[in-house]
């Protein structure tokens, strides 16, 4: 959806229709064609002017007026349109981005971006639950999937001996056909190596269910922000130095027996975090 000054006249020299060349506004301008009006009642509300317009965008977003992938107006349309300052204008399409539903794209403008999937960061929830509970369509790709001796920070974690050797699985995630998480899971062998005989590019948690083998609880997770480098960037087709959330942590079953330490890495600007 391209944002378009020009309006189409109807024969006869009638009046400009803007319904279809001004679709972002279309419907605002068809109760309402006059700019100094729509001004007017920006500066008529307590409310700061961009969090009025950053609130108008957001409820076009959310009612699906604007759709995932659509253009937005250029900040000097939205200023024409509004009568406001550059400065009003890009601190609500700033806020609009860092709350990922705005993305700007270099040399193209800003658009809708897709919708973040959300997970509770305290609780066990597998990625293909999350996806569902989103309306997200998800997809696994194993890369690697190994057997080698555990290092001394494995062992204290899953409660390892000394040479014992551990199962670790490398994955890739996808949302909607599109990579959101590189998945770096290491098991005990010894407990875990059935895991090598399932297929893996498909959910994970249904075959450790079956065995009675699925996390119930998470002993540690720790969560930070750092730039892709140039792996992680290959498999999450994102520029490198692209934000990503990195996510360690240790999940257990329920009476507290290690079952997995992984290090993920996740695409920062599709993923929110809930903290109950």
């Amino acid at each position: 959806m391209i944002f378009s000054k020009q309006c189409s006249r109807g024969t006869g020299g009638g009046k400009a229709s803007c319904a279809q060349a001004l679709p972002f506004f279309g419907n605002f301008w068809k109760r309402n064609e006059n700019m100094e009006q729509s001004a007017g009642r920006l500066r008529q509300s307590t409310i700061p002017l961009y969090r009025q317009i950053l609130e108008g965008i957001k409820q076009k977003i959310e009612a699906g007026e604007l759709k995932t992938g659509d253009k937005l107006p250029s900040e000097q349309e939205l200023m024409e349109h509004y009568r406001v300052s550059r400065r009003t204008v890009r601190t609500a399409v700033d806020e609009l981005c860092s709350q990922g539903c705005l993305v700007r794209k270099q040399g193209k403008g800003t658009f809708v971006s897709k919708p973040k999937l959300h997970r509770k960061i305290v609780n066990v929830l597998s990625f293909q639950e999350a996806c569902e509970k989103c309306g997200m369509r998800p997809a696994h790709r194993l890369l690697a999937c190994a057997v080698r001796m555990a290092t001394p920070e494995e062992q204290q974690q899953l409660s390892l001996g000394g040479g014992a050797r551990v199962l670790h699985t490398q994955r890739v995630l996808t949302a909607d056909g599109e990579p959101v998480m590189v998945e770096n899971a290491v098991y005990p062998y010894e407990t875990y190596s059935f895991l090598q005989k399932e297929d893996l590019n498909g959910p994970l948690y249904p075959l450790l269910r079956e065995k009675g083998l699925c996390p119930a609880g998470t002993r540690t997770c720790h969560l930070e922000m750092v730039r892709a480098d140039a792996g992680n960037a290959r498999l999450l087709a994102v520029p490198e130095g692209e934000p990503l959330f990195e996510m360690r942590s240790c999940l257990t079953l329920e009476d507290g027996t290690p079952v997995t330490v992984s290090d993920n890495f996740i695409v920062a600007s599709r993923y929110a975090f809930d903290i109950p």
